[in-house]
């Protein structure tokens, strides 16, 4: 029987501008991002609600959570990621590991060898088990332009069962957000973060653009 939380916990993710749902793309993955992108699929295995917000594709979330948004605005987008925890700022600057967040929820990290192994066993399922993701991911990459990471989130589709139409109709949405000029994409993104605009080289506020 898995360990389950007493209580609801909520984690809140907010990301840096990346070209898919978790930075999971392309040939050359940021293990950290790899690492921490199973630690979710854990997290809810756990009981835990977790809510990831992308700079790039959601920055009206940014800017309707205020301690993030006037962290946001205070520090600059290297305090990317944040991290809550039940609406409290617990992370900025990186992603913790499996450890740290067995202690946010009130796991015991020293529970022997047991809880290792299905941890790690946990970590080891891929990450295609879920559908969404990859249609989400399958449409930004057309989006952002980005040939390596639609080759790689289609093939992860297939090995998920997508069907060519569903694969499609995510294809269809990210040329019909590509068709929109990146600069009214900036001054959107600037708006909703309530942002002096600036001199960009075509990222969205935020940086990290693929």
């Amino acid at each position: 029987m898995s360990n389950q939380t007493e209580t609801k916990t909520v984690i809140e993710v907010y990301d840096p501008a990346m070209c898919c749902s978790t930075g999971v793309c392309g040939p050359d993955v940021d293990d950290s991002l790899a690492d921490f992108a199973n630690d979710v699929k854990w997290l809810k295995s756990q009981g835990v609600e977790v809510m990831r917000y992308n700079l790039g594709q959601e920055p009206e979330a940014f800017k309707a959570c205020t301690p993030v948004l006037t962290r946001l605005q205070n520090e600059g987008s290297d305090v990317l990621p944040i991290i809550l925890v039940n609406g409290e700022i617990v992370s900025e600057g990186g992603y913790p590991d499996r450890t740290t967040l067995m202690s946010w929820i009130g796991l015991n990290t020293s529970n022997g060898s047991q809880d290792a192994q299905t941890t790690e066993a946990q970590s080891a399922e891929p990450f295609y088990s879920d559908k969404v993701d990859i249609l989400v991911a399958i449409g930004a990459s057309i989006a952002a332009g980005c040939e390596t990471c639609l080759k790689s989130h289609f093939v992860r589709g297939r090995k998920a069962g997508l069907t060519n139409q569903e694969m499609t109709q995510a294809m269809q949405t990210g040329l019909n957000i590509r068709q929109v000029p990146i600069s009214q994409i900036v001054e959107l993104s600037n708006k909703l973060l309530g942002v002096e605009p600036r001199p960009t080289n075509g990222c969205a506020p935020g940086g990290g653009c693929c």
